[in-house]
């Protein structure tokens, strides 16, 4: 759901605003026009101990005339973490509406010994009526135990802040996508000619040669369960290696984990591990790098 205030567009804006307005429509979104005032006090209010609102209008806020009730209503904004459960959060603006009745349920507004407060409205078997949080760390409020308690208003919706996103957040999620617009590209025989050599100067016993197998049946340069045309490559490639891989070796490798693509390793349920199973990762990330160097 989005708002725009389009009494503050120039009148050469409003027919493109009225076209932008059409198409979100088309797109499924459900955008609203603020041009109805609603005032907004100053105070927080506490969603945890009563707190005073006070009765001085901060300023007016613009809201889409189908979100307002027939009632009075006001903006305020709500302060503290009693209502978590409730998903409201400090700082969150909440729209009350006043003069209507409140039910089981509802999270209201309430004023008790000159302070006001925000909590859930429920009354008990015997009809007593109290004011709950949503978070077990605050104690409920049974209103009969204050003498000047008054119901305000309840609250008919929440205005979330703006989220925000931490950088490192984004770039891991840009980063992963790059990685996979890589993975998009078509791998050349020359590039898996060059990415066995190079990787055959780090191979110091046959079977190491297996990381890199996985990693080209995980690029899907080589097919699974290919073991001997994968060592024939490598004769190929380095016929005078001292580890040439043998296919029975690779094959035997390929069970727990390792018969699963390289993300999917676990050295609990690998067949070799600690330096070892270290050893069979380092070579088949140097082997994806080769593969995926531009």
């Amino acid at each position: 759901m989005e708002f725009v205030n389009k009494k503050l567009m120039r009148q050469s804006e409003i027919k493109d605003f009225e076209q932008l307005l059409e198409n979100l429509e088309k797109q499924g979104w459900h955008p609203m026009v603020c041009d109805t005032p609603v005032p907004f006090y100053d105070n927080d209010v506490m969603c945890g101990v009563p707190n005073s609102v006070g009765d001085v209008v901060k300023e007016v806020r613009m809201l889409p005339k189908e979100l307002l009730a027939m009632q009075p209503e006001f903006l305020v904004k709500a302060k503290g973490d009693s209502m978590k459960g409730a998903n409201i959060a400090d700082g969150d603006l909440l729209q009350v509406v006043t003069d209507v009745q409140a039910s089981d349920g509802d999270i209201v507004m309430a004023w008790m010994d000159g302070e006001y407060t925000i909590k859930t409205y429920c009354e008990d078997e015997e009809g007593h009526p109290w004011l709950v949080p949503q978070n077990e760390d605050y104690d409920p409020i049974r209103l009969d135990d204050y003498d000047d308690a008054m119901m305000v208003g309840v609250v008919k919706q929440v205005t979330k802040r703006a989220p925000r996103v931490a950088y490192r957040s984004c770039m891991k999620i840009i980063n992963k996508a790059k990685r996979e617009l890589s993975r998009q590209k078509e791998i050349t025989e020359e590039q898996v000619s060059c990415a066995i050599r190079a990787v055959a100067e780090n191979i110091e016993i046959g079977r190491l040669w297996y990381a890199s197998y996985r990693v080209m049946v995980d690029e899907k340069v080589w097919k699974d369960g290919d073991f001997k045309g994968f060592c024939n490559r490598v004769k190929a490639e380095v016929p005078e290696h001292e580890h040439l891989p043998v296919a029975e070796d690779l094959q035997r490798m390929a069970v727990g984990s390792f018969s699963k693509p390289v993300v999917l390793w676990n050295e609990v349920d690998a067949p070799v591990q600690g330096k070892r199973f270290k050893r069979y990762l380092e070579i088949a990330k140097m082997t994806d790098d080769l593969l995926l160097k531009e």
